[in-house]
């Protein structure tokens, strides 16, 4: 049952009960005393739905735009992860599973983890610059994207763009007339993922 109030709407009520129930699990953590041994780690999976305010994002969830990407994460873990720091380093879910595993002293050779351990940033230390990439494929939609650093190579349909996502996070300053030998450099990057992520999956079958 809703604690929330129908001024909200039904969404704003999820939201409330959602706030309330995390409260309640840190004050549980509180009570058994086990808050300086707990890592909280929220987030949501990827960029906003329909009724989300994505500004001064574009788009929004299942396309590769930055509002289909971008959530909100928020890690607490007094005395160990430094309270009120906002932290630039690009990150993704698949970060959790490396990260999870390297605090448990977990190691897995075998397992090919798509994932940063995050931990060294979150205690403090510089961000890491890494390449990410995304991919949409669906009968009416077809787009993909790379980011590598700061600037982000879009596919959207039979059009390409560039942008420098620190910059302009709306993405609405197209590079790709200007710097095509960057361009080049990320379509070839995106090329090669696809083809490695494409020969996993049809070895899987």
């Amino acid at each position: 049952k809703f604690r929330g109030t129908s001024e909200c709407g039904l969404l704003g009520d999820y939201i409330q009960e959602l706030d309330s129930h995390v409260g309640e699990i840190i004050n549980t953590l509180d009570e058994l005393k086990l808050t300086d041994k707990t890592l909280i780690l929220f987030t949501s999976d990827n960029g906003g739905e329909w009724l989300s305010r994505m500004d001064p994002l574009v788009n929004r969830k299942d396309t590769v735009w930055e509002g289909g990407l971008r959530v909100p994460a928020i890690v607490r873990w007094p005395g160990v992860v430094p309270a009120d720091r906002v932290t630039p380093q690009v990150g993704i879910t698949m970060d959790v599973s490396a990260t999870l595993l390297s605090l448990a002293g977990v190691t897995r050779p075998d397992l090919k983890l798509e994932g940063i351990n995050l931990m060294p940033v979150l205690r403090g230390g510089a961000a890491t610059e890494r390449t990410l990439f995304w991919r949409v494929v669906r009968p009416d939609t077809r787009q993909k994207a790379v980011r590598s650093g700061d600037h982000k190579y879009v596919e959207d349909g039979g059009l390409r763009f560039l942008f420098d996502v620190r910059t302009d996070p709306g993405e609405r300053h197209d590079l790709a007339g200007r710097d095509p030998a960057r361009v080049r450099a990320l379509r070839a990057l995106l090329t090669a993922w696809e083809k490695d992520v494409d020969g996993e999956a049809a070895a899987a079958r």
